[in-house]
């Protein structure tokens, strides 16, 4: 319980107002004898309005440290979609805009980020995606505010005979898992380039990043989607570019910031505030080479140039000056399943902050110049 500070200032006062017993006023020949007559010692109200006093003082200071220690809790994940919430931490923008305390938690992914959102153990989640949908579908009070990664930030490689898309029908490619993001990417990026990826290729589940690139690389696979720093290293073997989905134009939601209704309601100035220093962190990400390549280097402990230059430029590409979320970020993944019909977007969508500061021109003063 925090104890309102005025209130317990107003009990210390009137402690110590330590007023000594009324005495009878001395009657005229009275007056030697009154002058003799000492009152009774007032040390012992004195020690009990000292402690008194001290108690006091001490839910005072209990009180003040009690707000000082109720810092926003943010939920992330290690990833490089999280660069405008690391740029906006290690530029102090969120301390900028009044939030002078966060604590960040890193979570192995974005459904025990959310688990945690409806928990009321985060009050912001600096990720989305359909753990968020699913969420809201099952009733949870949770809502996308923001988007920071809508498009497909990979591209699709291929091994180093294949120069044309048709050269990949009969091929076999490789996903870290069906239904992740990276299979969608790559069904995508097939479509795109006229092949059916139910008849034209074969998709088998390799894993991660590094296991994919290894089997393209010895031709286990023929095609894989990838990012930094595995792009460079696929150059390096002589792996060859195919598509690049970033460039494509296709909308997708990666990478969101979410709330619930509730905490956005109630604290709709902090949340706006969180909002700014995200968005200075972006703008600065995007228009201070120098700063983001420190930022990427500390948080991903990445010391070599060529794969910060290679990270830096790719995602450069990736995130949008202003991160405003719009239908899609709901429509997207309701009508894989099979509910954009039956459920209207603004259900999972709230965009008001992000277009308030844009009507603020708090978005254009930070390009402005740059």
């Amino acid at each position: 319980m925090v104890w309102p500070l005025g209130f317990i200032l107003s009990l210390i006062r009137q402690e110590l107002q330590l007023r000594p017993p009324s005495w009878p006023s001395p009657t005229r020949g009275e007056g030697k004898r009154a002058c003799l007559i000492s009152p009774p010692p007032l040390r012992g109200r004195i020690e009990v309005g000292g402690l008194i006093a001290s108690t006091l003082l001490f839910l005072v200071l209990l009180s003040t440290s009690a707000g000082a220690q109720a810092p926003l809790r943010i939920g992330t994940i290690l990833s490089v979609t999280q660069a405008p919430l690391w740029a906006g931490i290690d530029g102090k923008f969120f301390q900028k805009y009044g939030i002078k305390n966060t604590e960040v938690i890193v979570f192995s992914g974005g459904q025990p980020a959310t688990a945690a959102l409806i928990s009321g153990e985060l009050k912001i989640n600096t990720t989305g995606g359909p753990a968020v949908i699913n969420a809201r579908l099952r009733g949870a009070d949770v809502v996308i505010i923001a988007r920071t990664v809508g498009v497909f930030p990979y591209t699709l490689y291929v091994s180093k005979d294949i120069h044309e898309p048709s050269q990949l029908k009969g091929k076999k490619v490789g996903v870290s898992r069906i239904g992740g993001s990276g299979y969608d990417a790559l069904i995508y990026a097939l479509k795109s380039i006229k092949l059916d990826p139910k008849k034209d290729v074969t998709i088998l589940q390799i894993g991660g990043f590094a296991d994919r690139l290894a089997a393209l690389s010895s031709d286990v696979i023929q095609g894989t989607v990838l990012n930094p720093p595995f792009t460079l290293r696929a150059r390096e073997l002589g792996l060859r570019p195919l598509y690049d989905l970033v460039a494509s134009g296709i909308t997708y939601p990666i990478n969101q910031i979410t709330t619930t209704r509730a905490f956005m309601r109630d604290h709709r100035d902090t949340v706006k505030s969180f909002l700014k220093g995200l968005i200075h962190g972006l703008a600065r990400f995007r228009t201070d080479r120098d700063f983001a390549i420190q930022v990427l280097s500390k948080n991903l402990r990445e010391r070599d140039p060529k794969i910060l230059q290679e990270t830096y430029e790719f995602w450069l590409k990736v995130f949008p000056k202003v991160p405003s979320p719009g239908p899609e970020d709901a429509t997207v993944f309701l009508e894989f399943m099979q509910l954009k019909e039956q459920r209207d977007p603004k259900e999972f969508v709230d965009g008001s902050l992000v277009q308030e500061l844009e009507r603020e021109g708090f978005v254009d003063s930070l390009y402005k110049g740059r």
